[in-house]
């Protein structure tokens, strides 16, 4: 047999079987589509996506073209598992060389949302009978990503929390949560009335997870007060996060976010000081010397000036007991604080200053979380801290009362609330009368049940504060705890109806406790008030003066064998200074108060 044919066959068969995988290569290696890729944009949010910079993230685009032929295409979109969830296009025929661009708006095959994650797309080639995943040169996946959920930043620290520390003017804020993006800092000012408001905001490098704000608004030191600091950062499908998700934010959200600027600022006793003994006052002045004066209120001129760089100020209280101011200043940085001095003679009227009341509406951020701890925001309170703001806010009211009775010369002893629920200096017993001089917002129930008992015994209470008597706080480890909102009845049985409009005139109706004798007998509303609705059993209503409408601003009661005199008329105190008519109710009020 001749070897030729064989050797023929065997050369036939190799040629064959050689062309086979040389073509199976080609098959594999060589490129069928052209210009492909996914976007803008690469990630995308079908569900509540914005347009941002001219591009709609509410989709993605994909587009490619086919390199040696035309051909029918069908277009998925598969997911991580290799799963098609969608199909773009199904027989559609493509040119040679033509690009086509496809959209896919992020919904399933069923219309639903896909779920968060990764998406490549996939091209059939139908006359050709292969598929192909849409790839990069180097043959990654192009891959497009459905996000529905935004960033989820958080500030972390603010350090310090108190500035300007010591040879720090600014603070080191660090965050997470910023998926190595940049972000922006929102600086908010939360200690104003209102909602938290922004003052600066600056954007944070790429990657990081720290920035430095140097304690500057508009290039100027930013003015003391409560900040929080917040981040908002934006991802790659336009989709923002934000540092507080809500503003102003509930309590809790917000730990260690917050900052305070403070220069100066003062914290008085809380209980008064005996006339001729000394006070301690703890004074924050960064370290710098400052000057103080002491002057007692209705004073022309201070009783004290002097320097100091003490950081626990001992302050010799001369004069006669009252009301003091202690003022404060260094450069351009000032603030002034309440001193209350107690007669060391028992008097037969007491009067009592709202401490509680002031540290209740203090806006100190004690707890760092960037938000002022008040009582009206129900928020845990510390009851020895600065006085943020320097005097409190109704303070001038109470001083204009202490005025009047200087000048007339009504004799009268000086507490405040802290004071009688501690037990610190004069009490209730051994005194005919006692005036509460300001709005009592809030006081514990204990201390109530004990006022209520003085006036069924036979003690006499002047009531001269809106809201006054019908709120509730708890007073454990030196904090006031669990405020209450105004109940609309108060302590002493008295209910109250919502707070009205000043103006106009104020009538006498009946006066058997003799609080008009000798007066008017009429009185102009001096500001905003509070109708007296009535007064619950025992209590019996004996005199009473009303306005044009019949609403009663002020009500006198018996009450067991004691009277109880309320004046819910703001800014009365206040008018004392230059209206007769107040000046004469007030001094037949006291003659019953003093018995």
């Amino acid at each position: 047999m001749s070897r030729l044919p064989v050797a023929s066959f065997l050369a036939l068969i190799v040629a064959s079987v050689g062309a086979f995988f040389i073509t199976q290569h080609l098959k594999v290696t060589t490129p069928l589509l052209v210009g492909q890729r996914v976007g803008p944009p690469l990630s995308f949010n079908p569900l509540g996506g914005k347009t941002c910079a001219g591009i709609n993230y509410r989709r993605t685009l994909l587009s490619f073209y086919l390199l040696y032929r035309a051909d029918d295409v069908a277009v998925y979109v598969v997911d991580q598992s290799g799963d098609v969830v969608d199909t773009l296009a199904t027989g559609q025929h493509l040119q040679k060389s033509v690009r086509v661009t496809f959209v896919w708006n992020g919904r399933q095959a069923d219309g639903t949302i896909a779920p968060d994650g990764l998406y490549h797309f996939r091209v059939g080639l139908i006359h050709q009978g292969r598929t192909v995943d849409l790839a990069t040169q180097s043959g990654a996946l192009l891959t497009a990503q459905v996000r529905t959920i935004p960033p989820r930043p958080v500030v972390d620290a603010v350090s310090p929390q108190l500035i300007p520390g010591a040879a720090l003017t600014g603070a080191t804020i660090r965050y997470s949560g910023n998926e190595s993006r940049s972000g922006t800092i929102v600086l908010y000012r939360t200690d104003l009335p209102g909602v938290p408001r922004v003052v600066k905001w600056f954007v944070t490098r790429w990657g990081a997870h720290t920035a430095y704000w140097d304690g500057k608004i508009h290039d100027r030191p930013a003015p003391a007060g409560t900040y929080l600091v917040g981040l908002d950062v934006t991802d790659g499908a336009c989709n923002t996060g934000y540092f507080p998700v809500v503003n102003p934010p509930p309590a809790g959200t917000t730990p260690h976010a917050g900052v305070t600027v403070r220069y100066l600022a003062a914290q008085p006793p809380n209980e008064p000081v005996v006339a001729g003994a000394r006070a301690t006052v703890y004074v924050d002045s960064r370290h710098h010397l400052y000057g103080w004066t002491l002057t007692r209120v209705g004073a022309r001129k201070p009783a004290i000036i002097a320097r100091s760089d003490d950081y626990k100020l001992s302050v010799p209280v001369r004069g006669a007991a009252g009301l003091y101011q202690l003022a404060l200043s260094y450069g351009p940085y000032q603030t002034a604080v309440p001193l209350v001095a107690s007669s060391p003679r028992p008097q037969r009227v007491l009067v009592v200053l709202p401490a509680l009341t002031w540290q209740g509406f203090n806006p100190g951020d004690e707890d760092g979380d960037g938000l002022p701890d008040t009582l009206a925001a129900g928020n845990p309170v510390r009851l020895a801290r600065p006085l943020a703001n320097g005097l409190p806010g109704d303070i001038a009211d109470e001083a204009a009362l202490l005025e009047y009775l200087d000048k007339f010369h009504r004799p009268y002893d000086l507490t405040t609330d802290l004071a009688l629920i501690e037990r610190v200096g004069p009490g209730l017993a051994g005194h005919a009368g006692v005036v509460l001089a300001g709005s009592e917002r809030w006081l514990p129930s204990s201390f109530l049940s004990a006022l209520r008992a003085y006036v069924l015994g036979g003690g006499h209470v002047l009531s001269l504060g809106l809201d006054s008597l019908r709120g509730r706080v708890d007073l454990r480890g030196g904090y006031a705890l669990n405020p209450s909102g105004p109940g609309a009845t108060d302590a002493l049985g008295a209910s109250f109806g919502p707070i009205a409009q000043g103006g106009g005139l104020i009538a006498l109706a009946n006066d058997d406790l003799g609080i008009f004798t000798g007066t008017a007998g009429v009185l102009t509303i001096p500001g905003s008030y509070e109708p007296i609705t009535g007064v619950a059993q025992p209590g019996q209503i004996a005199s009473r003066a009303v306005t044009s409408s019949g609403a009663q601003p002020i009500v006198g009661y018996r009450l067991g064998r004691g009277v109880v005199i309320d004046v819910a008329l703001k800014g009365f105190a206040s008018s004392l200074a230059g209206n007769v008519d107040a000046q004469e109710v007030l001094s037949r009020i006291w003659t019953v108060l003093s018995g």
